[in-house]
């Protein structure tokens, strides 16, 4: 259904780049016909163009002239978009100013906004992937450049709408001056966002389990004789994926003291892991804590295997189910599994069906492609189970199915909560945020699991180290705005019914392999969704 729709994007995309190599030619023959972006006058050594949050920019892509844009957010909710400025090759000076202004409404109240330079990340292993972009530096609003010229330097505008934002349209300009002289004007770009009046949940509604791991934050933060600052910097991350509607999987204290209990009730955290010691009382003082309280049980998981293959592996996680019957009746247990079956013994074994004691179901994303294992996960909501599913380093780039690599084109980390509606699965796992185990650092290699491929870049890194604090990814803000689009489709179907949000989905999602790479399209249809919603709740 999307095949010829996306062999036609990526054919623009070489023709951009054969364009952009065009261009370059011309340079030493004193030609002047980069007409690249918009421009703010016929003088302007300045060009830019705004795209969607999804769409990733390469350095030397070929600029679009989209000449403004306006975001759409509901209350309670984060949105972003993009500006790309670049500086033409024949400018005197490369020296700039770029200003952010605030978005203001008519009565001139202040929607929040936060403004990131993006960073490309070298995508190398024994083979160069290039570069992409991916951290997320946050910036001031006005701030000095030496734009390199040729180059594309892509910014990140986010803004915010909490519970009490007025619902309406907020305007900010993108002002950069050239810093010559007395300066003199190079662009202005205008930039809006119309805040819907309605609001999105405050506690998601989707079951989140992302990896956090306080190892390797204090290893690239050098805080290993001071665990002060590693308690610190953990509290930071942790409040970072809780502000995307994320819940990593440990708490940041211990689950017995007396300071969990606010972490445990906070709504925003959807699930967390129990700890599963050798020692049954101490097991039991932990499931008898959050047993104390309906909210916590119903958060509180265990997950103390991972991917069981094959009978030897059953055969443990049966002893670990048996323990938990003993000691902790009424648990929460998941484990995640890949593939379909395995055989033994000439006797074929299902994963669906042999871990009927874990009550969170959770295999891997593309198990969901196979019409008999759709079956079998019916079986098991039918039981009562939760239905969730994960992504680590598979699906891996080679396939079709959405993930998060690096390279991956940004519009997949988003969809896959679309297609997670499609399938009626309710959870998202994901093995880890810091991984950085086999890098020194992410900013200098994206190659965080050289076991699992040559391609997988940035598997279980979705964070970039700061000076003292966590700075985020465009990879986990894809994450994290799916996060909200999937609360869209659920207030869609509580509202219209399950029919019209297949129906939306359909235009984005033909298939787990088969769904729209156009930027713009997923746009589209969010907009009619969010305009709907709005509409109907006006009544």
């Amino acid at each position: 259904m999307f095949i010829l729709d996306n062999a036609f994007i990526l054919f623009r995309r070489a023709m951009s780049t054969v364009l952009v190599f065009l261009i370059s030619l011309s340079y030493p023959l004193g030609l002047n016909i980069d007409f690249q972006g918009v421009r703010y006058d016929k003088k302007s050594f300045v060009s830019y163009s705004f795209y969607d949050s999804t769409r990733k920019i390469q350095m030397n892509e070929y600029l679009e002239k989209n000449k403004t844009y306006d975001i759409h957010l509901a209350r309670n909710e984060t949105e972003a978009c993009q500006i790309v400025i670049r500086s033409r090759n024949k400018s005197n000076s490369n020296k700039y100013s770029v200003e952010f202004t605030e978005f203001k409404n008519e009565n001139g109240d202040i929607l929040k906004s936060t403004i990131n330079e993006e960073h490309y990340i070298n995508c190398a292993s024994i083979r160069d992937f290039g570069t992409y972009p991916d951290a997320l530096v946050p910036i001031a609003r006005i701030k000095e450049y030496t734009l390199a010229s040729q180059i594309n330097w892509p910014f990140y505008i986010q803004v915010q709408a909490d519970e009490s934002t007025p619902a309406g349209t907020y305007t900010a300009q993108v002002i950069v001056n050239r810093l010559k002289g007395d300066g003199d004007l190079q662009l202005i770009a205008d930039v809006s966002a119309t805040v819907w009046d309605f609001d999105l949940p405050a506690a998601p509604t989707m079951d989140t389990a992302f990896g956090l791991n306080r190892h390797y934050i204090q290893k690239v933060h050098n805080s290993a004789g001071t665990p002060g600052l590693t308690q610190e910097l953990y509290e930071q991350y942790y409040e970072h994926l809780l502000q995307r509607k994320i819940s990593p999987y440990t708490l940041p204290v211990d689950i017995l003291s007396n300071q969990a209990d606010a972490y445990m009730s906070d709504p925003r955290v959807k699930s967390f892991r129990l700890p599963y010691p050798g020692n049954d009382a101490l097991l039991q003082q932990y499931y008898a804590k959050v047993q104390s309280n309906p909210d916590w049980a119903a958060k509180a998981y265990f997950y103390p295997i991972d991917e069981p293959w094959g009978l030897e592996d059953y055969a443990r996680y049966n002893a670990i189910t048996d323990r938990l019957d003993r000691l902790c009746p009424g648990y929460n247990m998941v484990t995640p599994f890949g593939g379909l079956s395995f055989k033994e013994d000439g006797q074929t074994y299902y994963g669906a069906y042999l871990q009927a004691k874990s009550n969170i179901v959770c295999p891997i994303s593309s198990n969901f492609s196979d019409k008999k294992f759709l079956s079998q996960m019916d079986e098991r909501r039918a039981d009562g189970s939760k239905i969730w599913w994960y992504i680590c380093c598979a699906p891996n780039p080679d396939t079709k199915y959405p993930n998060i690599f690096t390279q991956s084109d940004g519009i997949e980390g988003r969809i896959l909560m679309w297609q997670q509606k499609m399938v009626n699965v309710t959870g998202l796992l994901y093995w880890d945020t810091t991984y950085w185990n086999n890098v020194v650092s992410p900013w200098a290699s994206a190659w965080t699991t050289p076991w699992t491929g040559d391609d997988t870049f940035s598997d279980g890194s979705l964070f970039y180290p700061g000076s003292n604090e966590p700075l985020s990814s465009l990879r986990l803000e894809y994450i994290s705005d799916g996060i909200e689009d999937f609360e869209y489709l659920t207030m869609a179907e509580e509202l219209f019914g399950r029919d019209y949000v297949d129906k939306k989905i359909k235009k984005v999602v033909n298939t787990l392999e088969d769904y729209t790479h156009k930027d713009t399209c997923l746009a589209q249809v969010r907009l009619e969704i969010g305009y709907d919603i709005e509409a109907r709740l006006a009544q």
